[in-house]
């Protein structure tokens, strides 16, 4: 085991992964740990002075640290074969790179499925049921002066853009509530994973669902993915959810839909251009608004934390993470 480089974890972890590290030290692994509390340059100055010891694998548990572009890959070259952190998300990771030179990324994307859809279905109730307007009537003493009925949530159709992890928990919940669901994916699903919902094309589900809720990854081919002639497809009134990437949505089409009644309402946690929101949707009653929230619940950071172990441990026994993104080109 010794043979395998040293290991850097950029993070402050819980008392739980320190033993869990400790452990892992015993066993003849050198795993060295840098503050969570440094900015990125700082990292970057630190990797410059550690280089030296060729690390192979780094762990990263420190946002402030993103994005992952080549020049920190770079300060760890030739010797880096592994990198991972929490979270579903690597539209901020430069993969090519990672690919080309042999390296493993490894991301989070189980702990992070059941509150990311948790929040979905939330944003999905509070869309449909206008919580927002409501909780704005109350706040401002009108009680439900002005205040319109909303449509019942049962019935509705639901679809979902991306049937994964995620997805799926979305689909058990909202069909527990009493909605019908739709689906797109590039590639349909396996009948005996369906469940109930139906594959559809993108165009029909555009035409066909009162309600649309977003969980692609952000790629050249999903930014924007709903633009201003996606939504001059959709029923008049739809309900627009997105708790995936924020720049999927073209969110200036997005505002002139809402402008025009074609959107009634949405519930967003991600954003085009994080962390600025685009004014209008600031200032409007018919949006709710969570600061890319999906995920930050007190057992997903002990989850995740889990996960992010289970990771390295498979790295370090095996020379494969659990959930690699990439598959590395070896020469």
């Amino acid at each position: 085991m010794s043979s395998v480089g040293p290991v850097l974890f950029v993070g402050d972890p819980s008392d739980w992964l320190s033993a869990e590290l400790e452990k892992l030290r015993r066993e003849g692994f050198t795993i060295h740990v840098l503050s969570g509390k440094l900015s990125r340059k700082e990292i970057l100055e630190c990797l410059k002075v550690l280089a030296p010891a060729q690390y192979t694998s780094l762990v990263c548990h420190n946002s402030n640290l993103r994005p992952f572009t080549r020049d920190i890959f770079e300060l760890l070259l030739p010797g880096l074969h592994y990198v991972s952190r929490p979270g579903a998300g690597y539209d901020d990771v430069d993969i090519e790179f990672l690919t080309e030179h042999g390296v493993y990324f490894a991301n989070g994307p189980i702990t992070v499925s059941h509150p990311t859809a948790t929040t979905t279905t939330m944003l999905i109730l509070q869309a449909v049921r206008a919580a927002s307007q409501a909780e704005r009537a109350v706040r401002q003493g009108r009680w439900h002066q002005g205040l319109e009925s909303t449509p019942d949530i049962r019935n509705l159709t639901l679809g979902i853009v991306g049937l994964g992890r995620i997805g799926k928990i979305v689909q058990q919940q909202v069909e527990a509530l009493g909605m019908n669901v739709i689906y797109y994916n590039r590639h349909r699903l396996p009948e005996n994973e369906e469940g109930k919902a139906s594959f559809v094309t993108f165009e029909q589900l555009l035409t066909t669902a009162d309600v649309i809720s977003l969980h692609t990854p952000l790629t050249s081919e999903t930014r924007h993915m709903l633009s201003y002639i996606e939504f001059s497809k959709m029923k008049d009134g739809v309900f627009i959810v997105n708790t995936s990437r924020g720049p999927v949505i073209d969110e200036e089409a997005l505002v002139s839909a809402m402008k025009t009644g074609k959107v009634s309402r949405v519930g967003l946690d991600v954003y085009e251009r994080e962390p600025v929101v685009h004014p209008w949707l600031m200032q409007t009653d018919r949006a709710s608004l969570l600061p890319h929230w999906a995920a930050n619940t007190t057992r997903n950071q002990s989850d995740s934390e889990k996960e992010s172990l289970a990771n390295l441990k498979s790295w370090l026994y095996t020379g494969k993470p659990n959930t690699p993104v990439n598959s590395p080109r070896r020469s």
